[in-house]
């Protein structure tokens, strides 16, 4: 049986904040804060990273403040999946090199010269986690709009040359990724990529649960099941994850996430659905199905 570890998709959502899950003393400290999420979780996944280049003082700040042994997952920026991105969100000299300075510029509209730069400031950005010992998997989320067609697995075959050396997890939205999935998880296995399983509600354009693991880590995160907002219209992102497990659903997680431990030796479960206090609690919940107590640090942090 292998390694379980349970976190959220973050430990600074909005709602979270402003849900009082956080004590009031703890709240409106950074240091505190992370210090906290690590008294009752031993990893946790940065989505901050997908809208914006992460910055390496803020990242090795991460790193001091957690204890030996804790681990970031980074998703990476939206440049690097297909999204485009927002050209606020870029540093200065990048934003000048765009073809427009302001509002969402496609991926095709992204110049090479930027693109590049900006990946060697995301793995320079992330450097204190990896030195640290504290880097866990880069995910990869693919748009719905991204099929299995030859320049998807091109795209594959160029983001496993570009981050070797990196644990790499690839999350499919798209679900006719799994009508051909004989073949693609054999692509997976063959790049050394992990696949991201993936709790979504029962919606047409949801990817499925396929609890098959292509790397000795396995990585299943949690969207909730809400089939209502999946589409959206959406004026937050986590919107479209407001969904509050029920224990019967935690019980449903727990059998998938043993189904998935005796196939790799380490599986993370995350949480996304961030919203208030949605994820930690199914989080916790989860442990405590599995028997997993609070990290052998905790009573160490604050």
């Amino acid at each position: 049986m292998g390694e379980i570890r349970v976190g959220t998709a973050s430990w600074t959502d909005e709602t979270l904040l402003a849900s009082g899950w956080y004590p009031p003393e703890v709240r409106h400290h950074p240091e505190k804060r992370l210090r906290y999420y690590a008294e009752h979780f031993d990893t946790v996944e940065v989505d901050s990273t997908f809208y914006a280049l992460p910055r390496r003082e803020v990242v090795a700040k991460w790193a001091e403040r957690t204890p030996a042994g804790f681990l970031f997952h980074v998703k990476a920026f939206s440049a690097f999946t297909g999204h485009g991105l927002e050209a606020a969100t870029l540093p200065k000299d990048l934003r000048s090199l765009l073809p427009k300075t302001e509002g969402h510029l496609a991926q095709r509209e992204i110049p090479q010269e930027v693109l590049e730069e900006a990946w060697n400031r995301f793995f320079a950005a992330i450097t204190p986690l990896r030195e640290a010992g504290k880097l866990g998997y880069l995910h990869f989320g693919l748009p719905p709009w991204t099929e299995p067609k030859p320049r998807s697995f091109r795209y594959l075959e160029h983001l496993a040359e570009r981050t070797q050396g990196y644990w790499v997890a690839v999350e499919f939205r798209n679900p006719r990724w799994y009508v051909a999935w004989g073949f693609v998880r054999k692509e997976l296995e063959r790049l050394g990529l992990i696949h991201v399983s993936v709790d979504a509600p029962p919606h047409p354009e949801a990817p499925p649960r396929v609890l098959e693991p292509t790397h000795p880590v396995a990585v299943l995160r949690c969207h909730g099941r809400n089939a209502e907002s999946w589409k959206g219209p959406h004026q937050k992102p986590y919107e479209r994850f407001n969904w509050r497990y029920s224990e019967e659903e935690l019980r449903d997680l727990a059998q998938a996430t043993l189904t998935l431990a005796e196939k790799a030796e380490t599986v993370f479960v995350i949480f996304n659905n961030n919203y208030g206090t949605q994820g930690v609690e199914a989080a916790l919940g989860l442990k405590g199905l599995l028997g997993l107590g609070p990290p052998s640090w905790a009573k160490k942090l604050l």
